[in-house]
């Protein structure tokens, strides 16, 4: 039978925004961002009911510009941290990762209900946004870390840029799944392999464990294992027209090249042609004017020194003519 990975959109969204689910989503979020939440609360709970009517009106919907963050989760205080899972590389994906972000970090403002809001003063509603990006290709190249945290810091002295609570107000992270590079046996390291495979180590924490367990397929009901199986062919046929566009995409590239490079080397030739017939034209004219001052009897040495030619080829000329 077929293996199902984490990394599949309903098994990821049961997983960690399930009602039961929270303290997964939690230990999720806390191993990779190296931060210590108590509570994360996700903007909208899984349910395979909901999750259903949401996936059958998304593809009646035209292509649109962008769409909702995969999983968006609240703190105690307010803290808005986005997760994506991105399988397939695509055009302006770091643009994007920054513009949920960025949506995120915005979203509180003016809303009366956040912490720490001060009357009058719209900004005191903002509270900080942290952005997780699950990625299986590499992020820049092949030998960086397979976790990348990127952070506002001061450039010479690296110091955070925090907010009024003193906490970093941006923090953007991407876990590679591709990447090789990553500490051994630490959790972010059991995170990748079970993403990754599908598979749990021994050593690794509980809470991953039972992650396996909520989503192993047998454990489904049937409308979730059908749904599952109908994402799958979705992504399978997705993921097959982009790869087809890419290769065209390159053979469309090679062939503009090559067009381009028969063009370019066209207008070199022309340009060295008549570069090299001028010269030779000179050189010509040269020769001919050596010829007459020989045959009017001038030193070889004066004409070699106005004509820039050598007394061996003087002599040459010379010998030519007398024949």
């Amino acid at each position: 039978m077929k293996k199902y990975l984490p990394t599949n959109d309903l098994l990821f969204k049961k997983m960690l925004t399930s009602e039961d689910s929270l303290h997964i989503l939690k230990a999720f979020v806390n191993d990779l961002l190296e931060t210590d939440f108590k509570e994360l609360q996700p903007k909208q709970t899984y349910h395979i009911d909901s999750y259903i009517s949401n996936y059958e009106k998304a593809q009646q919907k035209p292509k649109i510009q962008y769409t909702e963050v995969d999983i968006l989760a609240t703190t105690e205080d307010g803290t808005q941290t986005t997760i994506e899972c991105q399988i397939q590389p695509h055009d302006h994906f770091n643009s994007r990762a920054l513009f949920y972000l960025i949506e995120a970090f915005r979203s509180s403002l003016g809303k009366k209900k956040s912490k720490n809001i001060i009357k009058d003063n719209l900004f005191s509603s903002l509270h900080p946004a942290y952005g997780i990006n699950i990625i299986d290709f590499h992020l820049a190249d092949a030998q960086g870390d397979a976790l990348r945290r990127f952070r506002l810091l001061d450039e010479k002295t690296q110091q955070p840029f925090l907010g009024d609570q003193q906490e970093e107000l941006l923090i953007l992270c991407f876990l590679s799944l591709k990447s090789k590079n990553i500490q051994p046996n630490s959790a972010v390291h059991h995170w990748q392999t079970f993403l990754k495979t599908g598979e749990v180590a021994m050593g690794a924490p509980e809470y991953i464990k039972e992650a396996k367990q909520r989503i192993d397929f047998y454990n489904l009901g049937r409308e979730e294992q059908k749904m599952i199986m109908k994402i799958d062919k979705a992504e399978a046929i997705s993921n097959a027209v982009m790869s087809t566009k890419l290769n065209q995409g390159r053979r469309e590239g090679l062939e503009q090249g090559l067009k381009q490079g028969m063009k370019k080397g066209m207008r070199q030739g022309i340009k060295q042609g008549k570069e090299e017939g001028r010269e030779e034209g000179r050189e010509l004219e040269k020769i001919d004017f050596v010829r007459s001052m020989l045959e009017d009897g001038l030193p070889i040495e004066m004409i070699s020194k106005y004509s820039k030619l050598s007394i061996e080829k003087l002599e040459e000329l010379k010998r030519e003519k007398e024949q």
